[in-house]
């Protein structure tokens, strides 16, 4: 064995060495205690047999005064004190104080335990007589008619001894501390300063800062001990370092992808999950996901469906498209595979989402919009087909025939002018091709010119056209003509699906949007109305809530969602509210204008 080994372990059992008196000491201690205690049973046994002998004497009825006279007696020329106590804890009598003056004896514990067992010994300092004694207690008779009879005796008689062998333990313990004291407290200086600063050290290696080293200050176990910490020290600063780096990229991939990223372990539980897979699946920011299971976060029966076969192996790996329930339905399309690259004892699987409600949605539109548009152009071509093929059969040889055709391929001819007007307007508000105009219009000028443009149409179907717009009305910020188009659009469907008698109002108020004064326009009708249910659909291209009836009145099925794009495109929104019979009201908020100077 090297010798610096050997010169360590002398080091370690010389402490030991002097350790050993005090534990001596100890041991005369306990020993002391043991033999109090034993004295104690001995003097409570002896106290116990003194008290059942006294309560035999003592007859059981005896007037008060006789009773005390009795019990002075029983311990006269003794150190001893008697009590006799009813079994409701008052005491009867006591040969040195007047029961009168005495409190009520049940709670204490050799009472007590009388009563509850037949005997009770406690040791301390008496209320009455104001030093310490032992008391012992029995129980005469039983039920009411019981009586506790006690002997107190002075512990003063036990502690003579008691204290000469303190006194031989405690100059045993002084000697032995002073003689070992000294040795003690170097190793213990040199020892703990080591042994400290490899504490500090590993503190400070556990809050993160691996630039600490220890380096050895003696070739032993200690100083081994310090070499290879300095060495794990460098390997984790390493390590860590690369850990860092990786988890950054990871995490700077992870959080810049557009697609929701999932780590699932086999039991379920989520591993890993990035913001956008939280987003997909509704779960607020800051709330934890690591160790949760995923049915926790997501109840989706075809995502779970899914995840348990692939966890399975029963599916092949590829994405596959699934409808996500809830609230917000949403279309994933979901790429699953094995952590690993092994997917029978992979520890888990990783999810890929990628979100394509949105492409989903626009080719929805993208199928409805030909469809619409095949069959709205395909309506006038037909009947202009129609007719100049009839016109071409020989139609053009009768004059009036002739003329209605014509009529009719005109009439056509203009409705799908218009269609294609409509969508290339609206082609260009969704491409912000649409340049607008931003001035000064006036509210009241700008619905008495609707007025006069639809009023003879209104006329004609016996339908009253008026305004209600306070004279003080603000100036509205935006393009004159767009937003003319946009009232005749309202006023014109208003004036289209209100029946003969009824009426078409144009008002106007002021409101204020988040600090900021806006001007209101409403067209409110008296007509059929619309079904709460289709409301949401009516700014739709090509969205007729009575096909038949639209076609038959020549609309287009463009001229609200026309209208919702001018509105937006002027920083307003449009609102929609109807009642089946009762009628419909759209209203729309423009930006109120504002001079510079006033912004």
């Amino acid at each position: 064995m090297p010798h610096w080994t050997r010169s360590l372990a002398v080091r370690l059992v010389l402490p030991y060495l002097v350790t050993v008196p005090p534990l001596l000491a100890v041991g005369y201690l306990l020993a002391s205690r043991a033999i109090d205690t034993a004295a104690v049973d001995l003097a409570g046994s002896v106290a116990l047999q003194e008290a059942q002998a006294i309560g035999a004497r003592l007859p059981a009825a005896l007037p008060p005064e006789a009773l005390a006279q009795r019990c002075r007696e029983e311990v006269r020329g003794t150190v001893a004190r008697l009590t006799v106590i009813a079994a409701s804890g008052v005491v009867l009598c006591d040969s040195e104080a007047a029961p009168a003056e005495m409190v009520n004896h049940l709670q204490r514990p050799e009472v007590a335990g009388a009563l509850r067992q037949g005997s009770g010994i406690d040791r301390r300092e008496s209320a009455t007589v104001h030093y310490p004694l032992l008391y012992a207690a029995v129980r005469l008779g039983e039920g009411a008619d019981a009586r506790v009879v006690r002997v107190g005796m002075p512990t003063e008689l036990l502690g003579a001894a008691l204290r000469r062998l303190e006194t031989v333990v405690r100059l045993m313990v002084l000697f032995t501390g002073i003689v070992g004291l000294a040795p003690a407290l170097y190793l213990a200086r040199r020892l703990g300063r080591r042994l400290g600063r490899m504490t500090s050290f590993a503190r400070a290696v556990a809050a993160g800062d691996l630039s600490q080293r220890l380096g050895a200050v003696q070739r032993d176990e200690l100083g081994a001990l310090e070499e290879h910490l300095d060495g794990m020290a460098v390997r984790l600063e390493r390590w860590f370092d690369d850990m860092q780096k990786e988890g950054e990229k990871v995490r700077g991939v992870l959080g810049g992808m557009l697609e929701g990223v999932a780590v699932i372990a086999r039991t379920g539980e989520v591993m890993l999950m990035n913001r956008r897979a939280e987003q997909l699946f509704g779960i607020a920011s800051g709330i934890g996901t690591r160790g949760r299971h995923l049915v926790e976060m997501c109840r989706d029966p075809e995502l779970q469906g899914l995840l348990r076969d692939a966890i399975a192996g029963t599916v092949p790996m590829p994405s596959r498209e699934i409808l996500l329930a809830g609230d917000a339905r949403r279309y994933l399309s979901v790429s699953v595979a094995p952590i690993g690259g092994r997917q029978q004892d992979a520890p888990g699987l990783v999810l890929v989402l990628h979100d394509i409600t949105e492409l989903k949605r626009l080719e929805t539109m993208r199928r409805d919009f030909v469809a619409n548009v095949s069959h709205e152009l395909r309506t006038p071509l037909t009947a202009i087909r129609g007719y100049a093929e009839t016109l071409l059969a020989g139609a053009l040889d009768d004059p009036a025939r002739a003329r209605q055709f014509l009529a009719v391929i005109d009439r056509h001819a203009d409705r799908l002018g218009r269609l294609i007007d409509d969508l290339l307007t609206l082609s260009d508000l969704e491409l912000g091709k649409t340049a607008l105009k931003r001035e000064a219009v006036q509210v009241e000028a700008l619905a008495d010119e609707v007025i006069e443009v639809l009023r003879e149409k209104a006329e004609r179907g016996n339908v009253a056209l008026r305004k209600e717009i306070p004279v003080d009305m603000p100036l509205l910020m935006g393009d004159a003509d767009r937003l003319q188009q946009v009232l005749i659009n309202l006023t014109d469907n208003a004036v289209k699906y209100t029946p003969a008698g009824g009426r078409v109002t144009i008002s106007a108020r002021v409101t204020r949007e988040r600090e900021k004064p806006m001007v209101e326009v409403a067209v409110a009708d008296t007509g059929i109305g619309i079904p709460a249910e289709v409301l949401p659909r009516l700014t739709e291209r090509f969205y007729r809530v009575d096909k038949a009836r639209s076609r038959e009145l020549g609309g287009t099925g463009l001229g609200l969602a026309i209208v919702k794009h001018l509105v937006q495109a002027h920083g307003g929104h449009l609102d929609i509210a109807s009642t089946v019979n009762v009628g419909t009201t759209v209203r729309f908020a423009i930006p109120a204008w504002a001079p510079i100077g006033e912004q």
